[in-house]
């Protein structure tokens, strides 16, 4: 990026501000479906999203999608329904790409297609076969180890992040590590509400320092297993500043803190056009996580940037 170009937000509103929030919840259906709905709104428009998911394959069986407010072609919640059949993996979003076409508003609803994506796979159906495999531990530190292997073992975790790698299990032995969400959550029945919801808030505020325009960027996510936020100056320049995330409510607690530490990691980094490899090394990764990863790029993905090719 050249010191006369400038980063710019691509979506704000009248105060050169943005904020987007999602919301979601799951409910098991009497057939024992994941029953999935989803609401994404920013200042343009309010979508939601409905899908009967099965897992474990989590191929979507139904879905729909409705438009709560907003400028877009309401067509495209009729186009939606073309998703059935997908499952959340690869080929995902070209699958929803191909539904809706490339008209105004589809890249909206492929976002909260993507987020429902994501809050999806957050409910597991073990059966007793499945968890006959592993030990039941009878210390926090050993259940928290046991669900560790379980995660592994039906999601593909493995090396995913750092909590998932494989040099994370000798940790089990050496500190007191405790799983942040009950064992209920992978068991859930027939006809159950509410099994799992999740809110989501993305926010980027148009400050001046020095005559310059900056970013405050802050996006933050909390459910049943997390609550965690990252945070971060983006000068008009590109570059990173007053980087820091928390996580209060985390999956393993004991492990899921050390990733956090890697964040100001950022502080200093002249972010270009491949903000997702930066990224990737400096928070997401196999050697740190996955959430604070999807964070911080979607926020990314709000400016509009001087050269392609990410």
């Amino acid at each position: 990026m050249s010191e006369t170009q400038t980063l710019a937000c691509s979506i704000t509103d009248a105060q050169g501000n943005y904020l987007r929030t999602f919301e979601a919840e799951i409910d098991i259906s009497p057939e024992n479906d994941l029953l999935v709905r989803g609401v994404l709104r920013d200042h343009r428009f309010a979508f939601a999203h409905t899908w009967r998911l099965r897992a474990p394959a989590y191929e979507v069986i139904e879905a729909s999608a409705q438009q709560l407010a907003g400028e877009f072609d309401p067509s495209l919640c009729e186009r939606y329904a073309e998703i059935k059949g997908v499952r959340i993996g690869r080929g995902f979003s070209k699958t929803v790409i191909s539904a809706l076409g490339a008209q105004p508003g589809a890249k909206e609803h492929l976002l909260l297609a993507i987020e429902m994506a994501r809050v999806g796979q957050q409910v597991y159906q073990y059966t007793p076969e499945f968890e006959a495999q592993f030990p039941q531990g009878e210390t926090p530190s050993e259940q928290a180890h046991s669900a560790w292997l379980k995660d592994r073992a039906y999601m593909s975790l493995a090396n995913t992040c750092y909590a998932y790698r494989d040099e994370s299990e000798a940790l089990f032995v050496g500190r007191d590590i405790r799983c942040g969400f009950a064992s209920e959550l992978t068991r859930p029945q027939p006809g159950e509400k509410r099994v799992f919801w999740r809110n989501k808030r993305l926010t980027i505020e148009r400050t001046a320092a020095d005559g310059a325009p900056h970013f405050l960027c802050t996006s933050a996510m909390e459910d049943r297993i997390h609550d965690i936020k990252i945070e971060f100056t983006l000068g008009a320049d590109g570059r990173i500043s007053d980087a820091h995330s928390r996580g209060l409510r985390l999956p393993y607690h004991g492990i899921c803190e050390d990733p956090q530490q890697r964040t100001p990691s950022l502080n200093g980094v002249q972010v270009t056009e491949k903000f997702v490899q930066q990224f990737a090394e400096h928070v997401g990764s196999a050697s740190g996580c996955t959430h604070l990863f999807d964070l911080s790029i979607d926020v990314m993905r709000l400016f509009d940037w001087p050269e392609s090719g990410r």
